[in-house]
């Protein structure tokens, strides 16, 4: 005879359709808080959302399973962790581009630049461990940018490379991004507040 404690628990639903970021990570973060040791299950409309929110949950050590989706509607279900939820924890020396043009003023030096600095990160003992890219800086990453070499090498060396998706969609650049990770609001922010130092270019 089973008793009703060892019945299971059902699932906490949140529905995050046609939420846009940071939102969708921001309540499933308060879905899992509220939520301890339970499973949430989390539907959404989007497939960036979707990847978002299970980076999100792996990158706190929450287990991820992606159930398949039908007609564009996404499941994720995230079994919580029951210890204390801890954002990353990364020694970090982030840059901040958020402009194709190294400095300001003529348009063609800033870009060039732009490639010399790239390049020079690559070569440099004391690299950053992530980059972040905003605003015009998201240009740097997609078809046609004389940069994207540079980039993933600096990826192979280890260097993260966030590429914000709100400023790819503003610039409808998400289908030609060739480097790097689209990335949230959400996520940018940990990064800049858990930094070590931030350095804008």
């Amino acid at each position: 005879m089973n008793s009703a404690g060892n019945k299971p628990t059902a699932p906490v639903e949140l529905d995050v359709r046609g939420l846009v970021c940071p939102e969708p990570v921001v309540r499933t973060r308060a879905a899992l808080e509220a939520n301890p040791g339970k499973t949430v299950r989390v539907t959404t409309d989007s497939t960036e959302s979707r990847d978002n929110i299970a980076r999100f949950a792996a990158n706190r050590g929450h287990a991820v399973v992606l159930p398949t989706s039908e007609s564009g509607i996404y499941v994720v279900e995230i079994e919580a962790n029951v210890a204390r939820e801890q954002p990353p924890q990364e020694s970090s020396r982030v840059v901040l581009f958020a402009s194709e043009q190294f400095g300001a003023g003529v348009e063609e030096l800033g870009k060039l630049l732009m490639q010399l600095l790239l390049r020079s990160l690559g070569e440099v003992v004391a690299k950053p461990s992530q980059l972040l890219l905003v605003h015009g800086g998201v240009k740097l990453a997609v078809e046609g940018s004389p940069v994207i070499d540079s980039l993933r090498k600096l990826e192979q060396q280890g260097v993260a490379v966030r590429v914000c998706g709100t400023c790819l969609d503003y610039y409808g650049l998400k289908d030609q991004v060739r480097v790097g990770q689209v990335s949230n609001m959400f996520e940018l922010a940990e990064i800049l507040l858990s930094a070590d130092s931030v350095i804008r270019v």
